[in-house]
């Protein structure tokens, strides 16, 4: 026969886990802001039915029930949707990175302005072409000497910029490469915390959702893959690499090169950590091919040809002395811009040191010799070809004109930026888009919680009201019956 008090036992299950559903319901309520949060279920499942024992037959049509009780509380995560959404983190980690850079790429360049390259070349050949007509005019001379100046100094800077940018983008590569080891850390730490908890039987909802967290930011960093496996550790590697092996992290280490930051594996000798994907890929790809190889080095071409050109032409002239003491002098065989011997033609273009002497007017080749050998301060011949240089004749190295080439370098970088700027507003649509079916299925519906939050208050209400009946119905048997025939 079934225990007289078996009722209550009944409602004090209903109790304990209705009041664990309203707990599960506060906690998804409280977190309903909370970056990274999954919510929660409680799984009710009915008790263990009581058989009632009998000798031949049961005494009962059947099993008797036992209540109620909390199977787990699960959170509701969609695996898939979280490594699709780690595999795009990666892409629009390295288009963001991307399009800063070339954002500020295109300040260094200023283009078009008035204070850009393409304007400074415009006046230096303007101011030969000026100098053609009069080329007796020291006035005229000064502007070609200032222009002249000003042109080195728009390339130089321009340059210096662009290698300080590079040292910037550098330094963003440690500071990334030391956040992967604290991330890395941070998870192999949350890897023994949840083996810990799994393996006394509870689901450690809260530690997956704050090791989910980091790595996701880890996915945008660097192109991750992340296995769990049945303890629920999370094996992480890059490129094959293993960076989180369970609670076991391989950090990685810089080593300073003359060219910047290479990333080794530290520990396993002189290993290089490839990055395929995210934000480092980026500051790679931006520091190396952008910078280095791509307008630092078109900068240099276009540097070195305007040098050697100009110098070429230049000495094939002759400059003019209107000086008492000094009459019809006409020096020649003079450099117009320094030699640069140091290789860095961009960063080091300068006016040569007779064109910056105070009488380096004088020496500004403006004529050209006849073919006769007359030589006269009105000529200007030399002085035309230097303008036709500068912005007709075609340069072998720069396959073009040198204003075309300038013309073509900011061209591209217009074109890469708009291409970068397409790129991330595609990922940009596409994560918003992954994001939102992930909360969808696991994102907090307050709506949907206060609907819970009602229904296990009722049945937490019903509950208390059964062993209250229950209360009733045992006080008259114990307390009543018996008291007739006294």
């Amino acid at each position: 026969m079934r225990s007289t008090f078996a009722g209550l036992q009944m409602g004090l299950r209903a109790l304990q886990a209705h009041q664990m559903g309203l707990s599960v319901t506060g906690h998804n309520i409280a977190n309903a802001n909370t970056e990274g949060y999954s919510r929660q279920r409680i799984s009710l499942v009915p008790g263990h039915p009581y058989t009632v024992p009998s000798l031949n037959r049961p005494l009962s049509p059947g099993q008797m029930g036992t209540g109620v009780q909390v199977a787990e509380i699960t959170r509701i995560r969609d695996e898939f949707i979280e490594m699709q959404l780690r595999m795009e983190s990666q892409t629009t980690g390295q288009w963001e990175v991307l399009m800063d850079g070339y954002e500020q790429i295109e300040m260094v360049f200023n283009e078009p302005s008035d204070t850009g390259i393409s304007s400074t070349l415009t006046a230096f050949w303007k101011s030969w072409q000026q100098l053609s007509l009069t080329p007796a005019d020291l006035a005229a001379r000064a502007v070609v000497r200032q222009t002249g100046a000003l042109l080195a100094d728009a390339i130089s800077h321009t340059y210096t910029q662009l290698h300080r940018y590079r040292e910037e983008v550098n330094g963003a590569i440690g500071v990334k490469v030391n956040r992967i080891n604290y991330l890395a850390q941070q998870v192999a730490d949350l890897n023994k915390q949840i083996v810990a908890v799994t393996v006394s039987g509870d689901h450690p909802n809260d530690l997956l959702d704050a090791r989910d967290l980091l790595v996701k930011e880890l996915a945008q960093i660097t192109n991750i893959q992340a296995v769990t496996d049945d303890e629920l550790q999370m094996h992480i590697s890059i490129s094959g690499s293993s960076l989180v092996q369970g609670s076991h992290v391989s950090r990685l280490g810089l080593r300073e090169e003359p060219q910047g930051y290479r990333v080794i594996w530290e520990g396993a000798g002189d290993v290089k950590a490839v990055f395929n994907g995210g934000e480092l890929k980026g500051l790679f790809q931006l520091r190396d091919d952008i910078l280095r190889d791509g307008y630092m080095a078109e900068l240099d071409r276009l540097a070195q040809a305007l040098i050697e050109k100009v110098n070429e032409v230049h000495r094939q002239g002759y400059g003019y002395v209107a000086d008492a003491a000094e009459p019809d002098r006409y020096p020649d065989g003079v450099d117009f811009f320094a030699k640069v011997d140091s290789g860095k033609w961009a960063q080091d273009i300068s006016l040569s040191k007779i064109i910056l002497r105070e009488d380096g007017l004088n020496y500004i080749a403006a004529g050209l010799e006849g073919e006769t050998g007359e030589r006269a301060p009105g000529n200007g011949d030399n002085a035309m070809g230097l303008a036709g240089l500068l912005q007709e004749t075609k340069l072998e190295q720069l396959n073009g004109s040198i204003p075309d080439f300038l013309s073509s370098l900011v061209a591209s970088l217009g074109v890469d930026s708009q291409e970068a700027q397409r790129m991330l507003a595609n990922q940009t649509i596409l994560m918003e888009h992954l994001e939102r079916r992930q909360e969808a299925v696991s994102g907090v519906a307050l709506d949907e919680e206060m609907g819970n939050l009602i229904r296990f208050q009722h049945a937490y209400n019903a509950a208390a009201r059964l062993i209250t009946a229950l209360d009733e119905t045992l006080s008259v048997v114990i307390e009543r019956m018996g008291i007739v025939g006294r």
